[in-house]
């Protein structure tokens, strides 16, 4: 048994930690504010605005400022949509679940499409419903006084909390995101080096993976930003096209050994070495974006030089052309963190998986249901409990790359959060006296969930157990220790955990699907590309690409690197296309020329579900291209045959 108790409690972690102090005192002082000022105002549960205080800590000042304004958006749009449903359903108890079970659903697949602070909103409009209206189902002429008091808990605790970050918290993202733009360019540029000194591919490919998940880590920190700094705000779409060009340099990769051939070796060795020192420079902080968007700029003027003195190379010069412009263009829109650019950019789209949104819909609104029966059949005072437990865990967990791991989390931190709480609620509550100290003693408690925040392994446990201890130690004006009270609201907790758990297994949540799902979808664009290839904007579909292809990659991990060989080649398609239709623009329409290049567009769209049948005819247009003297466009085409070629054999492997 002693050894029983000393595993399960090694779990817990430690209140604080030399480097967490600051960010611990921090957000006890804002729970203190809310909890000191909702009994001032004589609130109904004045221990509701601490805990919204405790649901939104963060170390990071720009996520909670952000964070708790689209919180105030999503409590405003729940408490509208809870005035609507209590309209429509007062005193139709059925009805009244299934509405909130319905909004609870719609919310949570929101929240799976929808990107940085805006999910939170979602999310918050979600579950603001399910705490509003579970007391308004037992006394719906109460329902104004319950909404009413739960919007005023909300704007206590978001206001307590951004005042003390604001004050006793510095601005750290925008140091954060420079560092962050600096290495990811610093290694690609390296890794561009590398392909030009002829490193080989399979080496490359351990350095472009890791690459490119931090390049996509950039664009979380980039979200954080938005709501610390007005500079990172204003700057935004510039530095996501910029990052949207850094992950075009680095995932155009082809599968030959000798990717730039004909090109004079020394002048390859020139720019790789030159890419080396531009890395090592940029590490130096006096070395700005701008600076190494004109380093980058004399490399492309190096390679434009040599297509113009060696005009059979021009072709195969476009590619490296390419690379070193994009990496040009992300140093450019990165340079706006120093310099305002003039220019537009163009905004970056990101793909959106409607199918697992309509899962984790559809999934929230089971549990809403399940919950509804246990309370209906039963009879169960602690209702409106179970529905103020179920909406938060569901839309928590929801996003979670682990639901089951993260609902043992959340049992597991529960579990803490009963047995803390019934120490501090009949143990040491009753024997103390005035607001003090009992700000004293519940920060003692409160500071080990704070801590537990700030470490991701231990984050969703940390917010279980602050909540669940908040709620149920939380007393009115006059305090009031009914264990059968207690007992019955800590049993609400665990049986709405078991109804989560039962609709995370009838409908899980299964990584496959996903990536089959991302896999589908790359194909599916790449035969909408090959069929109407000379409307697309190449720039934004392939920004779209990349966005599904570094999903899938992230999901499939280094271990699987043919799985997303689709995802590769249909960015090369993408980019082939751009280069036939750049050269075949100053071509006069009427010309032979011209007539064939349309010929062989309209048979290659026409088989845009065959890539193999495209293939023989982007041959066929080669070799016509050939006999009418244009010899620049039959090499397009006869690369363009190899592409659809490669692809091909890819595509018919099951997804």
């Amino acid at each position: 048994m002693t050894r029983l108790s000393t595993r399960l409690f090694a779990f817990i972690p430690l209140p604080w930690t030399p480097a967490s102090f600051s960010y611990v005192l921090r957000s006890v002082l804002a729970a203190g504010l809310a909890l000191w000022l909702g009994f001032q105002l004589h609130l109904e549960s004045p221990f509701s605005g601490a805990s919204t205080v405790l649901l939104l800590v963060q170390p990071i000042q720009g996520a909670v400022l952000g964070k708790g304004f689209y919180r105030m958006v999503g409590t405003l749009v729940g408490l509208v949509a809870a005035f609507v449903l209590t309209g429509l359903f007062a005193q139709q108890m059925l009805l009244f679940i299934l509405g909130i079970g319905m909004w609870l659903g719609l919310c949570v697949s929101a929240m799976s499409v929808l990107r940085h602070y805006q999910a939170t909103a979602a999310v918050v409009a979600g579950y603001t419903v399910c705490l509003a209206l579970g007391p308004a189902i037992v006394a719906p002429e109460q329902a104004f006084d319950h909404l009413i008091t739960r919007g005023t808990a909300v704007a206590l605790g978001v206001l307590s909390l951004s005042l003390v970050a604001t004050l006793f918290s510095s601005k750290t993202m925008e140091k954060k995101l420079r560092n962050s733009l600096v290495d990811v360019c610093v290694r690609s540029a390296r890794l561009l080096a590398a392909r030009l000194s002829g490193e080989q591919s399979a080496a490359l490919a351990t350095q472009r993976h890791p690459l490119v998940m931090d390049i996509g880590k950039v664009d979380d920190q980039l979200g954080i930003g938005r709501g610390e700094s007005s500079r990172i705000r204003s700057r935004q779409l510039a530095i996501q096209a910029g990052l949207a060009h850094l992950q075009s340099a680095v995932l155009d990769a082809h599968s030959d050994d000798d990717p730039y051939p004909g090109i004079d070796p020394t002048l390859l060795a020139r720019i790789s070495t030159a890419l080396r020192q531009l890395g090592e420079r940029m590490n130096d902080t006096h070395w700005d974006f701008l600076a190494a968007a004109d380093t980058v700029a004399q490399l492309r003027s190096l390679v434009n030089d040599f297509a113009d003195s060696n005009h059979p190379s021009r072709l195969l010069s476009e590619r490296l052309d390419e690379q070193l412009t994009d990496l040009g263009e992300a140093l450019l829109n990165f340079s706006s963190l120093d310099h305002a650019r003039r220019e537009q950019v163009r905004t970056v789209l990101y793909p959106r998986n409607y199918a697992d949104a309509a899962r984790n819909g559809i999934r929230a609104l089971l549990a809403t249901l399940a919950a509804g029966a246990v309370w209906y059949l039963s009879g169960w005072d602690q209702g409106p409990a179970l529905l103020a437990v179920l909406g938060p865990c569901c839309t928590l967990l929801a996003p979670a790359p682990a639901p089951a791991q993260g609902l043992a989390s959340f049992i597991r931190g529960t579990f803490y959060a009963i047995l803390a709480a019934a120490l501090c609620k009949f143990l040491l509550m009753p024997q103390i006296n005035g607001f003090p100290l009992l700000f004293l003693l519940l920060a003692a408690f409160w500071s080990f969930g704070i801590h537990a925040t700030s470490q991701p392994r231990h984050a969703l446990q940390g917010i279980a157990y602050l909540i669940g201890f908040n709620t149920l130690v939380s007393t009115g004006d006059t305090a009031s220790y009914n264990f059968v009270d207690f007992a019955n609201q800590a049993l609400a907790w665990i049986v709405a955990m078991l109804v989560c758990r039962l609709a995370f297994q009838v409908l899980p949540k299964d990584p496959a699907k996903h990536i089959r799902a991302l896999k589908h979808s790359l194909h599916k664009d790449t035969r909408r590309l090959l069929r109407r290839g000379s409307h697309i904007k190449h720039p934004k579909w392939q920004a779209k690409q990349q966005s599904r292809l570094v999903a899938l990659k992230s999901l499939l991990g280094a271990d699987s690197p043919q799985d997303d060989q689709a995802g590769y080649l249909s960015l090369q398609l993408s980019k082939q296309l751009s280069r036939l239709q750049r050269n075949a623009s100053g071509i006069d329409p009427e010309s032979p020329v011209a007539q064939c290049a349309q010929t062989g567009a309209r048979r290659i769209a026409r088989y845009a579900h065959h890539p193999a049948i495209g293939a023989v005819h982007a041959r066929r247009t080669s070799r016509s291209m050939s006999r009418l003297g244009a010899h620049h466009l039959a090499i397009c085409y006869q690369d363009l045959a190899g592409l659809l070629e490669q692809y091909a054999s890819v595509a018919r492997s099951p997804y």
